[in-house]
This record gives C-alpha cells, structure tokens and sequence, in this order.
C-alpha cells in the first residue's frame, strides 16, 4: 500500500501542553495528566467516543487512542469553520495540524487500529494490520468536497475514517506542523524554538477550506 500521511488537528493554544510533554496523548491521558487543553470536537460526540469500544487489539474504547485523519479539509474542521462547535470560538486559523505517515508509526513499533469510516458508527470495521489499509477509500479521500450525494449516500462517513494510535506519540515521530497562514507560522515557530523541538512548521492554506460547498 506504500506510506500514507495521517493528520491530526489542535488548537494552537494546546501547543504549550503538548510540547511540555513531548507527545500527544489520547483523551485519557490528557485528562489524567491534568493540563490546560481545550477541546475542538463536539462535546455529545466526545461522550459517544468514550463509550465506543474497539473490536481488535489493542482494544479498549476510543478516548484510549491519538485519532488521526487520513487527509487534510476534514468534516471536523469544517464544523470549525462554520462555528459549530459550541464552546470553542475560534476559526479554523487557530487550528493547526500534527502531520505523520502510517510508515512513521509502524516504524516506531506504536500499537494502532484503524477504520473504513467515522468511528463510531455501527457499519464501520476495524482493522490492525497495515496491510488493510487498502479497506480505506483513498479516491474520497483526495477530494476536496465529500458530501453525501443520492448516488453515494455513504462519502462522509467514510472520509472521516481515522488512524488510531494506542495511547500515546511522541513528537520526534512527526514530519512537522502545517499551518494556514504566516502569522500562525509565527507562533508555533517560536513555542518550537523555546521548547527546542526539532519539528518543521510550513504553511499550507491546501489543508483549510476557502469556499462554502463541501
């Protein structure tokens, strides 16, 4: 299947933490290490998260696990864009993306799963072995709209297929930091220079909507 990136998003306020600490860390963790984060997603699907429990090994429920999409512009961030998520009021400027590969994490030895489609919805299948990855529907994801259409009824459930990496990545695992713009370049620039992290930041407006349709 060769390599395939894998991106995870964050509020740009939640660098601090997470540089503290060297990793990003699965829900639960985060919540035991009792650190300042703010949450993006929304708060009815983090509570079904904790509760959807996975099939294969290494087991255990969502929140156990760094989730990481398979391609930029994701139905999460557009729920962003559009101020959707109730208690975060920020834009999708403040977002910035952890960019990895499947081969980065195997490589590691890091325990994962992933899935054909959202996660927590009962038609979706589970998978460990690397070798599945050809269960992920690459075609939706190199597009740029994924809407559900009368035709296909089933294009975002499956856009929003995730790699799931068991409890813990550290940042030395990653490729860099993807940004929108050169303000936000800026700012992480700097938190990486004061924690002196070796993590590339580039800008790529590519990963962020510009228009309305999805």
């Amino acid at each position: 299947m060769g390599t395939h990136l894998l991106f995870h998003i964050s509020f740009y306020k939640n660098l601090d933490s997470i540089f503290s600490n060297g990793e990003l860390a699965s829900h639960i963790k985060v919540q035991e290490q009792k650190v300042g984060y703010t949450n993006i997603a929304h708060q009815g699907l983090q509570e079904r998260r904790s509760t959807t429990v996975i099939p294969v090994e290494p087991n255990g429920c969502l929140h156990d696990y760094v989730p990481f999409y398979f391609a930029p512009r994701s139905p999460m961030l557009y729920a962003i864009k559009q101020g959707r998520v109730i208690d975060f009021d920020g834009s999708q400027d403040d977002i910035v993306y952890f960019v990895t590969s499947t081969d980065k994490v195997v490589d590691a030895g890091l325990s994962f799963v992933f899935t054909d489609g959202h996660a927590i919805m009962f038609i979706t299948d589970f998978y460990n072995d690397i070798h599945d990855l050809d269960k992920v529907d690459w075609d939706i994801m190199k597009e740029i709209y994924w809407n559900d259409t009368e035709e296909d009824p089933d294009r975002k459930r499956r856009r929003q297929a995730e790699f799931l990496v068991h409890e813990r990545i550290g940042l030395e695992h990653f490729l860099g930091i993807a940004v929108r713009n050169e303000r936000m370049k800026e700012i992480v620039e700097d938190k990486v220079k004061n924690y002196k992290l070796d993590l590339p930041v580039v800008v790529r407006p590519r990963f962020y909507f510009t228009h309305q349709k999805v």
